[in-house]
């Protein structure tokens, strides 16, 4: 029994020490690690903006709610991949307020920055980026 009690502590230190974080998490995440092995898709090729998507694919099916999709994204002046927010396409792209005022009058919530624009099969937030640096 002291073993086995000797072993959750251990694994409870190792794991307090050095929290397994998966590759979504982390802060250094750039176009080159976010793969497809890893669980990472881009949605637009080609496009200014880069929207990856990812999925969370160690769990069993049942549990999807638990680990739901997150977006992700990149600019052609950048190799980090960062979370798809209004405030991080601000950040990426700073001196460009067209682009922050139609981020604010076309998207409530950060989930809408997935939009597909179907008329101009395009994603939404790049036809904003396109129409703001003419």
């Amino acid at each position: 029994m002291k073993k086995v009690l000797s072993i959750f502590a251990i694994t409870g230190v190792l794991l307090a020490a050095n929290p397994s974080k998966s590759v979504a998490q982390e802060s250094s995440l750039t176009t080159k690690t976010a793969t497809t092995k890893m669980g990472y898709t881009v949605l637009n090729p080609g496009e200014a903006i880069l929207i990856y998507k990812y999925v969370h694919s160690a769990h069993p099916p049942k549990a999807a709610e638990k680990y739901p999709t997150k977006y992700y994204f990149s600019d052609k002046s950048s190799d980090l991949v960062v979370d798809l927010t209004k405030e991080n396409l601000k950040k990426a792209f700073p001196q460009n307020h067209a682009f922050h005022d139609a981020l604010d009058a076309n998207f409530k919530e950060d989930k809408d920055l997935t939009n597909y624009d179907d008329f101009h099969k395009i994603y939404k937030i790049n036809r904003l980026y396109q129409n703001s640096v003419k």
